[in-house]
C-alpha cells in the first residue's frame, strides 16, 4: 500500500505546480471613419495547458457615466496551450446602438475572461480621438 502512496503525492505536488492560467494582454479600442473595431488579447504565460471553455465577454459604452452595454460572447476556445496567445475581435458591422457608441467623442470597452479555475480577470480599453 504504502508503494503506491508516495508515487501518487510526488504526481499530485507536481500536478500543482503545473497550474495554467490565462490572462488579458491587452484590450485595444480603435475608432476609423465612424467605426468601431475591439480586439481583446489572452495568453497562457504558465507551463501548462488552460483548459476550456475560456469565455470572453465583451461591452462598450459611450462614455463614464454610462451603463455597460454586452456587446459580444466567445465560448469557442476550447484550451490555450502553454505559452500560446489568442485574439478576438468584433466591428460595429450592422448594428445601430454600436454605431452610435463608436459616434461618441470618446468610448470605453470592457473585457472580462473566465476560466475552468481560474479567477475572473476584466479590463477596460478607452478610445480617444486624437488632440
Amino acid at each position: 500500500m504504502y508503494k503506491f502512496v508516495k508515487p501518487v503525492l510526488i504526481g499530485l505536488l507536481f500536478t500543482c505546480w503545473a497550474a495554467a492560467d490565462v490572462r488579458i494582454d491587452e484590450v485595444l479600442v480603435r475608432r476609423k471613419e465612424g467605426r468601431m473595431n475591439l480586439r481583446v488579447n489572452i495568453s497562457n504565460p504558465s507551463s501548462a495547458t488552460q483548459k476550456g471553455p475560456i469565455k470572453i465577454t465583451l461591452y462598450a459604452r459611450p462614455d463614464s457615466g454610462s451603463a455597460w452595454e454586452q456587446v459580444k460572447v466567445w465560448t469557442n476556445i476550447t484550451k490555450l496551450a502553454a505559452g500560446n496567445r489568442v485574439a478576438r475581435d468584433f466591428f460595429d458591422q450592422n448594428n445601430a446602438r454600436l454605431k452610435e457608441i463608436a459616434d461618441a467623442p470618446a468610448f470605453e470597452c470592457r473585457a472580462v475572461v473566465q476560466a475552468p479555475g481560474y479567477p475572473v480577470q476584466e479590463e477596460i480599453g478607452v478610445f480617444h480621438p486624437d488632440p
